[in-house]
This record gives structure tokens, C-alpha cells and sequence, in this order.
């Protein structure tokens, strides 16, 4: 609360300590700006206009100058926008992306990490996360006949310590409820509900898990999971949307995996070092390296090119290794033992990697083409064809457009001039100007021609890497800065993470095969710890360790260390399966206790950290909306192929085209599930804006945990959204429809189908009283709705998809 009112008074917030990722944020975007892009003016030894922006102390001072807290305020990003007089750095302009991350710093009260909070790196043989990993032998217990497994010996072990008792189990409705969302995203079918209660046997649920594991809708739940923890979008770009058709190969890749069941540690090398098969799916795997929110317009290229080779440096540290090795940067870590020559070893393997194409290609990502066959290089001649003719027409039909616009424009002169003034005449030749005007467009910027011309027909390509021609090793940027440099560093792996000897990169090789190898050890002792983790953390809510990309020194401590080891080995021991692993947790009987709370149990834990009941939290927006959809009966079971809404209504058309910020999304794709609908970096679409309410993450970070908000506006989209109204709508017209139904049994319908559990007789009640209520008064309305029984039932359908037990899974 003070934060905020310092904030809102304008006071600097120096005095605060940055929060941990505020920290990684700083130490990897911020620091290199002020010291390579303002410190040659603005340092301690030059104070330009009394200025210094290369200390804490001389951010502090020049408070007045920076307004922390309020960036439209901020003189200092009014400098670097170019927006007034003063212009910062006045040689050139920063990037975007550089202008975006000092826009986020002075937002959240320009915070510089105090020097006391700096802490000895953990020496690598000691710290827990650098130690090898050994198989624990499950603990003994009091209680022999509660465990169902060895991951309920190590919870139930914990518990006893402390003198608590599990739960009850859930029971099956909710049982159901919990793992189809957990596994597919989306609720159980009422066949599904009512087979299930009626098996009997021991194995009842085991069945419920095997078939959930085998659905399509389990990897566009996990392949989602995963694209979290990537850049992953349609777009690229800083500040604008620069559209990236063939996007949608990594995504359906990722997918695909988690469906086929994908060994682990062959997805980490397919994703780093790629495959040598540019027809197979899996060449589309390092658009994990490539898809990213690259500021390719530039004009330092340099720079351009070190601040990438940075990002997919600190992707790759965070995604797999659960570290956040961008902080070593500009300087050895602060808090782990990761050196500023290891940073910068792994660096010169991404700066050996084809990112960008040359010059300004359009999408600016490096791109290969898929090898053709006689049925690909037909349908392109064909498509070819097609392409050319409507280029010709368009153009034809624009120069006889521009003509009539001449003729009438001609017209309205004439009449204008004449004496008396004919409004009447100047109103129809206006607007057939309009008219003549939308058949060339919908706006100056998105005509039909440039568009055409825009659309060319392109034999199949994937955005992939490869290797330079002439790979080399890094100099160490001083401070950061691509034109201050330092040594050369041999390109290497975290000196820290030690388990043998390193593979030796060979000269002509950028390192990213001997990289993947590394990572993908079954001896490294951070892979498959973090991936275990990352599992446990979607299944529970929380991971073992809380912080699920950095297990750093600054990260959260394991809560179960011995329970996080023993996972780990499993995935190993079952050849790196992510569906085993997933599969031994879920048949645990800790995954299926209820989620109902215990006074005794929750004074002694009460953020349930030992796990003495489930976890009730609200669902992904992605599940939100496609559960919605599922309801309603509009969910469209397409899936993957293209998401872009690449059309003449939506696409800025003078160069660089970009997508438009009122763009529509497609109908083949608008009723998909969320997985297969356009991710744009910045804000979402109109057509999906649930997903910027409603903690998506920004495609711009690794981001493995979601924080949930819980926000006014949420409460408004649900209650105001046209998606949910319409339908809302849909699923009471639905019911309606079917005659033979009475209104008991279409509300046992709307309960049993959103909420999964049969409705009871306080719904049946609540129910009779809101649609007598709502109708009556709807009757009571001047103008009355043509039909009241389908409007009172549009909103008892919409209060069920606004209700607390709709929105989260217990």
C-alpha cells in the first residue's frame, strides 16, 4: 500500500527493494541501456546537465527527471521517443524494444537493486540444484495403509512431521471435473460423468486417465502449457504487428509432441539443435530459437544482433535449465555462479545461429524452404497463375476506380462553384466518391492492390535456424554494449552445472547440436528437475519448487527435495515420457484429495505448501473460453494450419505491412480452440479479448507461471461481453428448442453439462425463482423483448458461465 501511494504522489521509490524478477528484469534490460546507450553522457564522471543515470545514487537525484511512477510524466521518455526537443541519444534513436523496457522501468518506479541485496553466488557442488540426482528410497510412514504410491509416502511423510492429516478424497464428480480440465483443457462430456460413475471397478479411474492421455485434446493442452514458456506468437515485432504466416508450424509441432508422447530429452534437442530433414513436422522445432519479439527494424544491426542472441540466451537458461543466466550480462551474477565469460560462451552459440534474415525481409526471421515434390511445385504454378490474374484485375479495375473518383471529384468542383449552391447534387456526388473509395479499400492504408500484390503465392517454407557459414566465438560486450568490446570468450556451457566433460564445439559448428546433448543429459542435474516441476506445478497448482524458471539461489527453495528427485529419476527411468509422469501423479491419492478446507490443518499450513488438500483455483482463460464454447455446442473441433487473418479488411498495407489493431479473425478459425486462434504480441484481438483480462502471458517473456488477478474488469467482461451473452444465447436457445424437455430437466442439463455434478433442489429453486423474476420484470419493460422466455433463460445460461463454481477447478 505505501508503494502505491508514493506512486501516486510521484515520489521515488529508490528506497524500495526490487522484487526478484524486477531484479532479472533490470539486471538483463535496463542496466546495459543506461550504461552502453546513456552513460557516455549521463555517468558519474560526465553528468551532462547534472545528470547521472549510471548509479543508484544518481537515478535517485535526478528524480525530477525520470518522474518514477508515471511515465507520461517522464522527461527521460520523452527524450528517448524523440518526442520534443531534446533528443536521447542523440546520435541514434533507441529500438523499440529498448524504449519499451525504460517505459517499463519508469512505470514500475524506476527500481534499482540495492547493493546489499547482493548475496555470495552458492558454490556449484553444494547448492542443492547443482548436485547430482539421486533416486531417494521412499520414506517410512505410521500410516502404512494411506499411501497409494511412493509420491504419497514422500507428502504423507512431510504431513506426519507436522502433525496433519490428508483430507477426504474427492469425490468422483469432482474427481472428473479436475482431471479431464488438468489433462485436456476442457470439461468431461455427460457420457463421460455418467460412465464413470457407473464403473465400478478398481481400475475406473486409470481408464478415465489412459483415454484423457490419448485425446487430441491433451496436446492442445500441454502444447499450450509449453508455448508459455517460449516467445511463441503470430507476430513480430516491437510496437507493431508484423505478421508471421507459417507461425503456426511450431505450434502444431509442439502439439504434436505432447500427443506422440515425445521422449523429453528429444524434444529439447530438436527444439535447440533442429533436425537435418527439412520435409519432416519436427524441422519446425527451433521456431522455439527464431519465433521471437525481435525490434528487427533496427538500425543499429549490431546491437540488433547481440540483443537477440541475448533473448534466446535467457530463454534457453530459463525454459530448460530453470536459470536466469541473462542477468550475467553486463557482470558475473550476482546470485548464482554463472560468470559473465559463461554468459557470453553461451551467447556465441546463438550469435553463430542464423536469427534474422538479411536486410529487411519480410517477417525478418531466417527462413527455409521445405523441399518440394511434383504435387507441391504444381499446386505453386497453379497458385501462381491465380496470383497473377487477380493482380492484373485488381490493378485494371483500381485504374478505371480512379478514374470515375477523378470524374465525380471533377463533378463536385463544378457544383461547388456554381451559383446558387446545390446541396443536393454535392450530397450524391459525394457519396458515390465514398462508394468508389471502398472498392479500393477500407481505409487509405489497406487497399486492395498493395494487398494482392502482398498476398504472392510461396512455395512451403518454415521459420527455422541454421547455422552461420562461418561460425565464431563472442566478444565480451562491456556493459552490454555491441560496440564496446572486450575479449573473445570460447563458445561453452555453464562452467557451474558440471557433470563430466563438457562436448567439445567443433570450429565449423555454431555449438547448438553440442548444446542440446549437454542440456539433454540424463547427468545434467537441472533438465529433468525443471521439466518434473513444470508437470507437478500444472497438476497442482504450485510447483515443488514455486519458482518454476529459476532455481537460482534468489528462486524458491523445494518444498519436497527428496519427492522432486525421485520424479526426476522416473522420467528418466521411463525413457523421458511426459504422459508416464503425468500419469504416476494423477493415480496418486494426494493428486485426488478434495479440496475442502480443515481449521486444524490450515493454521499449521495455511498456503497448503505439504499438500493436505487439493488446490481449488480458477481455470486458464484458455479453458475458460473453450469451455464456454463446449457448452454451448459452438466449440469448432478444427485444428491446426494457419490462424493469421491475413485479408485486405485487416492488413496495413504501405510498407512494413503489419496487421491493424481492429483486425477480425477468420470464421474457419474464430470458434477453434483458444491454442489455434492468432497470439499477437502487445494486446490480443477484439475477437479473443478475454485473453488480455484474464492473465494470459505476454509472448514477449518466459512465463511458467501464470500470477492470477483477481480484478474488477473480469468481473465486467463476464457480465458484458458480447462472447458470453451470445452465447449464453445460443446454449438457451438450444434448450428451448427441444420441446420434450420441462424446465427441471434443461436446468439439470445446463448443471450437469457447465458444472458436472447432478443440480440439486436448491438449483431447481434458485432456477424457477430468477426466470419467474426476470421474465416479470422484462414484461413489465416499455418495450419488451419479442421473446421473454428466450431472453430470462439467455441470462440464468449466462449467470451459470459468470458463477464461481463454472470458473474454477476444485
Amino acid at each position: 500500500m505505501t508503494r502505491v501511494i508514493l506512486i501516486l504522489l510521484g515520489l521515488p521509490l529508490l528506497g524500495f527493494s526490487a522484487t526478484p524478477s524486477q531484479v532479472e528484469f533490470f539486471e538483463s534490460k535496463v542496466r546495459p541501456i543506461l550504461f552502453s546507450r546513456c552513460g557516455t553522457c549521463h555517468s558519474d564522471k560526465v553528468k551532462m546537465k547534472g545528470i547521472e543515470l549510471t548509479s543508484r545514487e544518481g537515478v535517485h537525484l535526478a528524480q525530477e527527471y525520470i518522474a518514477a511512477g508515471t511515465p507520461d510524466s517522464s522527461r527521460l521518455l520523452q527524450a528517448v521517443r524523440y518526442e520534443g526537443t531534446v533528443k536521447m541519444p542523440p546520435s541514434s534513436r533507441l529500438s523499440d524494444g529498448e524504449i519499451e523496457s525504460l517505459t517499463r522501468w519508469v512505470k514500475e518506479g524506476a527500481f534499482w537493486p540495492e547493493t546489499a541485496a547482493t548475496v555470495n553466488p552458492p558454490q556449484a557442488n553444494s547448492y542443492w540444484a547443482f548436485r547430482p540426482v539421486v533416486k531417494p528410497a521412499a520414506p517410512s510412514l505410521k500410516n502404512t495403509s494411506w499411501a497409494r504410491s511412493d509420491i504419497d509416502r514422500f507428502i504423507l511423510a512431510k504431513l506426519e512431521q507436522k502433525g496433519i492429516k490428508p483430507v477426504q478424497d474427492a469425490n468422483k464428480y469432482e474427481l472428473l471435473r479436475r482431471v479431464t480440465l488438468d489433462l485436456t483443457g476442457l470439461l468431461p462430456e455427460p457420457d463421460d460423468v455418467a460412465a464413470f460413475l457407473a464403473d465400478r471397478s478398481p481400475q475406473a479411474f486409470e481408464c478415465v486417465v489412459d483415454r484423457l492421455l490419448a485425446s487430441p485434446a491433451f496436446g492442445d493442452r500441454w502444447g499450450r502449457h509449453w508455448l508459455d514458456v517460449t516467445y511463441y506468437a503470430d507476430t513480430t515485432g516491437v510496437g507493431r504487428r508484423i505478421p508471421l504466416p507459417e507461425a503456426w508450424r511450431y505450434r502444431d509441432y509442439v502439439i504434436q509432441s505432447f500427443n506422440e508422447d515425445k521422449p523429453y530429452d528429444r524434444f529439447v534437442k530438436e527444439q535447440i539443435a533442429g533436425v537435418e530433414d527439412p520435409a519432416k513436422p519436427e524441422f519446425a522445432a527451433t521456431g522455439f530459437l527464431v519465433l521471437g519479439p525481435w525490434a528487427w527494424f533496427s538500425y543499429d544491426r549490431k546491437q540488433l544482433r547481440l540483443d537477440v542472441s541475448d533473448l534466446q540466451t535467457d530463454l534457453v537458461g530459463r525454459t530448460f535449465l530453470g536459470l536466469t543466466v541473462g542477468c550475467a550480462r553486463c557482470h558475473d551474477h550476482k546470485f548464482d555462479p554463472i560468470t559473465n565469460k559463461d554468459y557470453y560462451g553461451m551467447a556465441g552459440i546463438f550469435l553463430s545461429t542464423k536469427t534474422l534474415a538479411p536486410g529487411n525481409a519480410e517477417g525478418g526471421i531466417n527462413t527455409v524452404r521445405v523441399p518440394e515434390n511434383i504435387e507441391t511445385v504444381r499446386r505453386y504454378a497453379g497458385d501462381y497463375e491465380s496470383w497473377q490474374r487477380r493482380v492484373a484485375e485488381t490493378e485494371a479495375a483500381e485504374k478505371v476506380n480512379q478514374e470515375e473518383q477523378a470524374a465525380v471529384q471533377q463533378r463536385i468542383t463544378g457544383v461547388e462553384a456554381a451559383t446558387p449552391l446545390d446541396e443536393t447534387l454535392i450530397q450524391e456526388a459525394e457519396a458515390q466518391l465514398a462508394a468508389l473509395k471502398k472498392k479500393s479499400g477500407t481505409a487509405p492504408d489497406r487497399q486492395i492492390v498493395p494487398f494482392t500484390k502482398y498476398m504472392k503465392p510461396a512455395l512451403p517454407y518454415v521459420y527455422a535456424a541454421e547455422d552461420m557459414d562461418f561460425p565464431e566465438d563472442a566478444r565480451i560486450a562491456v556493459k552490454g554494449d555491441a560496440h564496446a568490446l572486450g575479449d573473445f570468450t570460447p563458445r561453452r556451457f555453464l562452467s557451474a552445472v558440471s557433470f563430466g566433460a563438457p562436448p567439445e564445439i567443433a570450429a565449423h559448428s555454431s555449438g547448438r547440436k553440442e548444446l542440446a546433448d549437454w542440456i539433454a543429459s540424463e547427468k545434467n542435474p537441472l533438465t529433468a528437475r525443471v521439466y518434473v516441476n513444470r508437470i507437478w506445478h500444472h497438476l497442482f497448482g504450485d510447483g515443488i519448487v514455486a519458482t518454476t524458471e529459476n532455481f537460482g539461489s534468489r528462486g524458491e527453495p523445494p518444498t519436497h527435495p527428496e519427492l522432486l528427485d525421485y520424479l526426476a529419476s522416473r522420467l528418466i527411468e521411463n525413457g523421458w515420457s511426459t504422459k508416464k509422469t503425468i500419469q504416476d501423479i494423477v493415480l496418486s491419492r494426494v493428486y485426488q484429495l478434495s479440496s475442502k478446507q480443515d481449521e486444524k490443518s490450515s493454521e499449521i499450513d495455511p498456503d497448503n505448501k505439504l499438500l493436505w488438500r487439493a488446490n481449488r483455483r480458477r481455470l486458464e482463460v484458455e479453458a475458460i473460453r473453450d469451455s464456454v464454447l463446449q457448452v454451448s455446442g459452438h466449440l469448432d473441433a478444427g485444428r491446426g494450419g494457419p490462424a493469421l487473418p491475413l485479408t485486405a479488411q485487416n492488413v496495413h498495407t504501405i510498407a512494413p505491412f503489419f496487421l491493424e489493431d481492429d483486425s477480425v479473425i477468420e470464421d474457419s478459425v474464430r470458434f477453434r480452440r483458444t491454442v489455434y486462434q492468432p497470439i499477437m504480441r502487445n494486446s490480443q484481438m477484439e475477437d479473443v479479448d478475454i485473453l488480455n483480462l484474464f492473465d494470459f502471458k505476454d509472448p514477449d517473456q518466459v512465463v511458467g507461471t501464470r500470477m492470477p488477478t483477481t480484478v474488477p474488469t473480469q468481473t465486467l467482461y463476464l457480465m458484458n461481453a458480447p462472447f458470453v451473452k451470445q452465447e449464453a444465447r445460443r446454449l438457451a436457445a438450444s434448450l428451448l428448442e427441444q420441446k420434450n424437455l420441462d424446465d427441471n430437466a434443461r436446468v439439470s442439463r445446463i448443471i450437469f453439462s457447465a458444472l458436472n455434478r447432478p443440480a440439486t433442489d436448491r438449483d431447481f429453486q434458485q432456477a424457477k425463482q430468477f426466470l419467474s423474476d426476470f421474465e416479470g420484470d422484462l414484461r413489465k419493460e416499455p418495450k419488451p423483448p419479442s421473446d421473454t422466455r428466450l431472453e430470462a433463460w439467455t441470462r440464468y445460461c449466462h449467470a451459470i458461465f459468470a458463477s464461481s463454481e463454472f470458473l474454477y477447478r476444485r
